[in-house]
């Protein structure tokens, strides 16, 4: 049987936008991609119950690998159900707000970006041809009530570090080497809370780190040498 891979999105507030680039994967993994639920009154405990839901009716092995903000939202998953996975894998996220706001806040100022667009904060100028075009697409999925009613109840105060230093299951923690939006520099600090997580940077991307072949082909392979 093969192992599952439950991919969550980030946001909050995106329909999935990972399918395209990660389904190739389904030759050695069940892959499961879906939309975290929306709304104007959604909580966390609307989206973890979604996933329970998605993981008990799955047998074998299973990985959730999240992206951003999806990464966070697997994290305090796992932490409370950490008996029903077998890996996690976080993508180009932040452990606690505190620590990524202070520090996105410190890059774009180190890097000029003050006043920069989306596409500067998101992607690297070899990204952008490609990128701009999937983040536009993005955005037109994007449900603002969602993101507010998730900040106000959730974002605004997370902190997952503590559920990170409870977890037997293999961690992965991947991040662009140039990501802007959460800091390659915070990233490189989250094995002082589970020393045994691994580590992956991959270079001369941004936060997107599976937008382009070269990095996405990096994925696959540690994902397979891990996980299979």
């Amino acid at each position: 049987m093969k192992p599952t891979i439950i991919f969550l999105h980030g946001g909050p507030g995106f329909q999935d936008y990972l399918k395209p680039f990660f389904e190739e994967l389904k030759d050695d993994f069940e892959c499961i991609f879906y939309d975290q639920v929306r709304g104007p009154e959604i909580r966390i405990e609307n989206m973890l119950s979604q996933l329970d839901e998605i993981v008990c009716s799955i047998s074998g092995k299973i990985i959730l690998l999240g992206h951003s903000w999806g990464a966070v939202l697997a994290t305090e998953y796992a932490g409370r159900n950490q008996s029903k996975l077998s890996g996690l894998v976080l993508m180009s996220t932040g452990l606690s707000h505190k620590h990524w706001k202070d520090e996105y806040h410190k890059e774009v100022e180190d890097l000029g970006l003050t006043d920069a667009g989306p596409e500067q904060i998101f992607l690297t100028p070899e990204e952008m041809e490609q990128g701009s075009s999937f983040l536009d697409n993005s955005w037109l999925t994007f449900s603002e009530e969602t993101f507010i009613s998730i900040n106000k109840s959730y974002l605004e105060k997370y902190d997952v570090t503590p559920l990170i230093t409870l977890l037997k299951i293999p961690v992965l923690n991947i991040y662009g080497e140039k990501d802007v939006r959460f800091p390659a520099r915070v990233a490189k600090t989250f094995n002082l809370f589970k020393s045994d997580m691994i580590d992956f940077q991959i270079s001369n991307v941004g936060h997107f780190p599976f937008l382009q072949n070269s990095g996405r082909s990096q994925i696959f392979k540690i994902l397979k040498e891990i996980f299979l």
